[in-house]
């Protein structure tokens, strides 16, 4: 019997890697069932606990068999492997947990794949919406607008001239908002809106304008949402909402209803117009199979006209460590757990939209590109419109932890300037829009945008980014100080499946002795950089993968992690890492450093060392 096969890790490879149990059996995913029930038997018989004598033998044996028992579970069931290649051990979750014995077998995976998106749906929805606002708007224009003279028309000096404008700063808006939310059945949820604004009316009168609003949502299907809106303060009409969610588009449907509509019904006298709803129809599609590309069209019928909005917009997830660079797609789903980069930049998503508006006067073009700095925090946005009433530009970041969040923005319009700065914390926020001049003024919204910016780059190279790679020290010291201390019986479980292949790593070495094949003379499997910190934390799986050759040859499947392979262990969780391997061919020294989600092929001319 051929032991070339392999069997399940120490517990130690993360639970989201989507591959773990092909790595588990050393099969690749195109492997038939009769493949696997093969690979099964051999392990079975390899790391069988009534093979040992040993009870500490029988422990590593029994575990290992465990691993590979339940490897063979997941893939020998077509049902099962499916929701597994899909979306891993979630995939398997949602098999466990819904029905899926009616649905076909061409169906399967856009139906798993549905469900696994309207509870993402769902949780994102929980998340997003704050329960409380306070906006106070500051008309600040005095400051760059206003120059002000001695009465007998001499203009007064900057410094006077500074301190009179600041006397005029005032407050031109306040409003509180809050928002109640319950679920009164299953699909059913009510929220209760309600907002106080004050401001200023004719004549600078202050205005205090009260309403409450309430929702009522309710989820027909997985695929069709409803909402009714109406003020409960002033009835003055119902704002309905229809939403249809497809795998491949989006279709929302909105209009609103008076009651002078409902006592008379599309009527018509003379001198008087219809009476028609106001009626809005959005279009949300994918554009491409395999691309998150969306394209978008909007038509609106309303009493000041129609108006048509025309848009396309994309996202993309960036990760610049080693394997993210494998494939055009990624390789493996984002683990649970990773190690801070040095310079917190090596997560990141980015986001654009392009878009053309036929409204009348309101006509023209768009464009918004925004990054999102995932380690930070940070998100990072700027908005380009064209249009008849003239440009428009906007520059824009927050800053978001686990339950605050900090932004600012910078807008130049056709006819001001506008500072925003927002704070929320445990879902209450803060929104402070300062209007600093009432005319379009390029040279103040361009400083008011890059002063803070250049302060923030400062602040990034001198404070945050040494704060990172202290974090990121001190996260490989404590997975060293773990492995050997509190980690012992882990490295006990790996010394004992070593110790179990090592009669067929030496019978397999003294096969390519005999014929000057394929000798690992040296490999460990450790983090890929070679920074401060990282020291101690390779393993030694040189006996493992010598057991992996046969006849003059290894082959390890790529696009998954090398630590489910027995005899590896991940020493250090959410780091890159790489095979480092040293052997001999025909008599010849060979090097190669094969990155975690790569293939291994040996050997090869290109890790012939001259």
């Amino acid at each position: 019997m051929s032991t070339n096969a392999n069997a399940g890790n120490l517990g130690s490879i993360p639970a989201d890697d989507p591959e773990y149990y092909y790595s588990v059996l050393n099969l690749p995913k195109t492997a038939s069932e009769q493949e696997v029930r093969e690979r099964y038997r051999q392990l079975s018989i390899v790391f069988h606990p009534d093979k040992q004598v040993d009870e500490a033998r029988k422990e590593a044996a029994t575990r290992q068999f465990l691993e590979v028992q339940k490897a063979y579970e997941v893939l020998s069931d077509p049902i099962t492997r499916a929701a597994y290649d899909t979306l891993g051990l979630e995939g398997i979750e949602l098999v466990h947990s819904g029905d899926f014995e009616r649905v076909a077998g061409d169906k399967f995976e856009e139906e798993l794949r549905r469900r696994q998106r309207e509870l993402d749906r769902l949780r994102v929805e929980q998340a997003v919406y704050p329960k409380g606002t306070v906006t106070v708007g500051i008309d600040a224009s005095s400051i760059f607008d206003d120059e002000y003279e001695e009465e007998d028309g001499s203009p007064v000096s900057s410094w006077q001239n500074f301190w009179l404008a600041l006397n005029d700063v005032r407050k031109n808006q306040f409003a509180v908002r809050h928002r109640v939310q319950t679920e009164i059945k299953k699909g059913t949820t009510v929220v209760l809106t309600s907002r106080v604004s004050y401001g200023s009316g004719p004549g600078k009168r202050p205005v205090v304008s009260p309403t409450l609003f309430g929702t009522v949502r309710h989820q027909y299907s997985p695929r069709l949402n409803f909402q009714a809106t109406t003020s409960l303060l002033n009835v003055t009409g119902v704002a309905l909402k229809g939403v249809y969610t497809a795998d491949d588009y989006v279709v929302a449907c909105q209009s609103e209803v008076h009651p002078v509509m409902l006592l008379q019904p599309f009527t018509y006298r003379r001198g008087e117009t219809i009476l028609l709803p106001p009626l809005t129809v959005a279009i949300f599609r994918r554009l491409f199979p395999n691309s998150p590309t969306q394209g978008s069209l909007e038509v609106s019928l309303n009493p000041s006209g129609p108006a048509i909005s025309i848009g396309v917009t994309s996202s993309a997830f960036h990760d610049t460590s080693l394997e993210s660079t494998l494939d055009d797609e990624p390789p493996y789903v984002e683990p649970s757990v990773r190690a801070p980069s040095s310079s917190g930049l090596a997560l990141y998503s980015s986001d654009w939209q392009i878009g053309f508006d036929l409204a009348g006067i309101s006509s023209g073009l768009s464009g918004r590109y925004g990054i999102t700095l995932l380690e930070l925090g940070v998100h990072l946005q700027t908005v380009l419109r064209l249009g008849l009433t003239g440009l428009t530009w906007l520059v824009g970041g927050e800053w978001r932890g686990p339950n605050a969040a900090v932004g600012a923005n910078v807008s130049v319009n056709p006819d001001s300037v506008v500072l925003r700065l927002d704070a929320s914390y445990h879902g209450q926020a803060l929104s402070l829009p300062i209007i600093l001049s009432h005319e379009h003024n390029e040279a103040l919204g361009f400083w008011t945008a890059v002063l803070p910016c250049t302060a923030l780059g400062l602040f990034y190279y001198f404070d945050l980014r040494p704060r990172r790679r202290k974090e990121r020290i001190g996260y490989l010291r404590d997975a060293y100080r773990q492995l050997h201390e509190e980690k012992s019986d882990l490295l006990r479980q790996w010394q004992e499946t070593v110790y179990l292949l090592q009669d067929t790593a030496s019978r397999h070495m003294r096969a390519e002795e005999a014929c000057d094949g394929l000798i690992i003379l040296d490999a460990r499997y450790g983090p890929s950089e070679r920074d401060e910190g990282t020291e101690g934390l390779d393993v030694d799986v040189t006996v493992p993968v010598q057991a992996l050759v046969n006849s003059s040859q290894l082959y390890i499947p790529g696009k998954r992690s090398k630590a489910g392979i027995p005899g590896f262990y991940d020493p250090v969780a959410g780091v890159p890492k790489t095979l480092r391997v040293r052997y001999k061919f025909r008599g010849r020294m060979h090097y190669a450093e094969i990155p975690d989600y790569m293939p291994v092929v040996l050997p090869l001319k290109d890790h012939l060392v001259e």
